[in-house]
Order: C-alpha cells, then structure tokens, then sequence
C-alpha cells in the first residue's frame, strides 16, 4: 500500500515542486527596495526566521540534531580589501578631484578600515551574537534534544572565526543547561568533509566559454560609471584616471561588508547607489555565485558533489546516533562555500535545479541571500515515538525556517529518514570520481 502511496505522491511531486518554485521566486528588485542590506549576497547579515514550524506527526518527537553552519559576520579577509578603494579617493582628492560625496566616502572608508585593522577575516561583536541566538532558538525549539546530560558534539574548520562561531553557540547550551556534555574540536583530520577543496571539480568550474558568457552578463548590467561618476567632481578626471570598473567592486564589497560590523548603525555606502543600481550589482553577484557552485550546466553541473564527502558524514552519523537512546546533536561550522553547493546537494527549495538563463536567475528562485547570510545554517532535526519505532522522521530547516526536499513525502515538511536516506546515498553513488 505504501508502495502506491509513494507512486501517487511522485506524480504529484513535480507539480508541488514547481509551484514552491514559484513561491519562492519574487521580485529581488521590490525587495531590495525594502531591505538594501540583502544585496550584500554573502555578507548579508543573518535575519531572524520567519516562517513558523508544522507540528510533527502524532507521537514523533525530536530526539537529535544534526547541523552545519556557516560563521557569523566577520571582518573583510584582506586589507587589501579596504585599502584599494581608500587609496583611488584619496589620491583624487589630493588633487581636488571629489564630490561632496566623494570626500564623505572617503571619510567613512577611513573609519570602517580603522575598525577592520588587525582583525581582517575574524568574527565581528554582530557575528558572536547571531550564533548565540541560533544556539538559543535550537534549545527553546527542542529541548528534550538539549536536556539532561546530553551529548552534544561539534567540528569546525581550522579558521578561527568558525572555532569562535562553535564556541558561542557551545557556550549559550551550556547557560541554559550546564548537564550538557560537550566534546569539540577543530582539526586537519576533519577538513576533507568539513571544507573540502576539490581541485578536480574546480579545474572545471570556469570554462572560456562560460567566462564569456558571464562577462557579457555584467556588460549589460554595468553601473560602473554613473555611481563612481558622483565621487568626483571632474568626469574626464574620473573617465581618464579611475578604474571606475573595479572601484565599484571593491566599494561595493565594503558596502556590504558594514551591516556585520559594530559601523553599521553609523554608516550606508549603499547610498551611493540608485536603487536599480544596487539591484544590478546584487545580480552580477547572483549569477556568479550561481554559476561557481549551483546545480551549472555550463561548467558540467558537478560542482555540488564537492560536498559529497559531508553529506555522507551527515547521514553516517545520524545513522550512528539514531542507533542510541539519547543521542544530543551534532554540530558543524564552517564557510558559506560549503553551504551553497551542499544545499544545492540536497535540492532544497528547488536550489538542485538547473538554471540555463542567467536573465531569469531570480525570477525562477536562485536568489542567493536566502541561503547563504553570515551564520547560515542547515539543520536536520529527527523526530521518533521511541527507541523502538523505527519510522524516523527527518525535517531540514534552512536558515531554521523549514524547507522542502526533491523526495516524495506523505507528511510533509517531515520526511522518513529511510527515504532521505535511500535517495541521497543512490546520488552520491552515481557520481563517479
């Protein structure tokens, strides 16, 4: 009976599928409008969830979690990065080439790379704070996963904002329960799931032609030289001495970079742009995240399978978990690179996709600050009666709102664990190394 279940609920899984693509999909350019700050992509600082939980199926309960996520909000990795950008206004303005604007930009460059000096790359105050109140939400959501003398077990990359990031959420269970066990680490041993670099994959990443294609992409959205064109007050100076190009990349990476920092009350670069401008750049991003780690099929849509070594530590380790009475959660930190491609991995929210018009990127749902905000998160929570029922449930929460997954279910957002189990497994056996 099942069995006919199951081939009724796959007819209807397209059909559901397209419509939650749908759904998903809305106008970034109204948004934008209501929210500048995620045009930031990745540097957009992680939001509340809104979207409220479905209750589970009579009897199921949570019993474990599994997670990995992303850093908090961090400092611009390079100096280089806020130095650029300072360096071409101030040399205009020794020559009295600057707007108004210009020296106001100048002004506010100064202090966003004062505050930066000596902490390039690490965890911002705002970044500390968002993974303490993911740890917070997690225990008011499940606390029976958290009670008691539960084990709770945590990984992260060797980089020292993601240890941190580990550490306050650690720190906040442990407020609310000192029980908890905790064992945690950050090693080498652990990077060849927890980040891997896939030197295969990547060689194939950007073909000449889709370099092409993506250039052609940004020509037709540039904005270059309209808003760098009001830092100075002599156009031929701006059009003749300023690489106005790359001004507007590293500006507008410094832009997005402040919502994280402790400035952000204080300072908006992004009113140096319309806007339609703000909206243009957010899609040059859009398309190029999209196009180094979405389901590509200009570049052999492989590059998901980077993280085929984590998905399968995920479900190995529920497997292992699930085996137990009380087993806790386990936890994993790491970088937004590894985020992306396994969310597209899974399928979740239609991500898995292929997208062959980057013209339409939005409009059919790859909108990329909603997966990948500093503190971004994936968390897998298992629902069971008890030890002995052996229908295990599993819910994945993007960004702890639910999300769907390309597997046919008869109680969704849950879905049984020896589905999810059985169709990722077969994915990850049909790619070939």
């Amino acid at each position: 009976m099942r069995k006919l279940i199951f081939l009724a609920l796959w007819g209807l899984l397209a059909v559901t599928t397209a419509a939650q693509n749908s759904q998903n999909a809305q106008d970034v350019r109204e948004t934008l409008k209501k929210n500048l700050l995620k045009a930031g992509s990745n540097y957009y600082a992680y939001p509340e969830p809104v979207k409220s939980h479905t209750p589970a199926p009579e009897g199921k309960v949570p019993f474990y979690l599994s997670h990995y996520a992303r850093h908090g909000s961090r400092y611009l990795i390079n100096p280089k990065e806020y130095e650029r950008p300072y360096r071409t206004l101030q040399k205009a303005a020794r020559s009295g080439k600057l707007s108004q604007k210009g020296i106001e930009t100048l002004e506010n460059l100064h202090l966003i790379a004062e505050e930066a000096r000596g902490r390039y790359g690490e965890l911002t105050p705002l970044g500390a704070i968002q993974h303490q109140l993911i740890a917070q939400r997690m225990y008011d959501r499940f606390p029976g996963i958290f009670s008691d003398s539960a084990i709770i077990e945590a990984k992260s990359t060797v980089v020292i904002r993601c240890i941190l990031s580990m550490q306050n959420e650690l720190l906040q269970l442990a407020k609310n329960n000192p029980q908890l066990k905790f064992k945690f680490d950050a090693s080498e041993h652990d990077m060849y799931y927890m980040n891997h670099q896939d030197s295969a994959l990547y060689k194939k990443r950007f073909p000449k032609e889709m370099v092409t294609m993506y250039e052609d992409f940004c020509k037709k959205r540039a904005i270059h030289e309209q808003a760098m064109g009001r830092l100075f007050n002599d156009s031929a100076y701006a059009h003749d001495s300023v690489d106005t190009y790359n001004l507007n990349r590293q500006l507008f990476k410094v832009a997005s970079s402040v919502q994280g920092t402790n400035l952000r009350t204080r300072i908006n670069l992004y009113d140096l742009y319309t806007h339609d401008e703000l909206f243009n750049n957010w899609e040059q991003w859009n398309a190029f995240w999209y196009l180094s780690f979405g389901n590509n099929p200009h570049n052999g849509s492989q590059q998901p399978f980077t993280q085929r070594y984590l998905l399968r530590k995920i479900i190995e380790e529920a497997d292992s978990c699930i085996a137990v009475e009380k087993p806790g959660a386990t936890l994993r930190f790491g970088h937004e690179t590894i985020v992306l491609p396994l969310t597209c991995l899974l399928g979740i929210n239609g991500f898995g996709r292929e997208f062959h018009d980057l013209n339409q990127l939005d409009l059919q749902g790859w909108i990329n600050f909603e997966v990948f905000p500093m503190a971004a998160n994936i968390q897998f929570v298992f629902y069971r009666k008890d030890l002995q029922d052996k229908d295990v449930l599993v819910k994945v929460l993007l960004n702890e709102n639910e999300a769907t997954l390309p597997i046919a279910t008869d109680c969704a957002p849950y879905y049984h664990w020896s589905d999810f189990r059985d169709f990722y497994l077969k994915k990850l056996e049909s790619y070939k190394e």
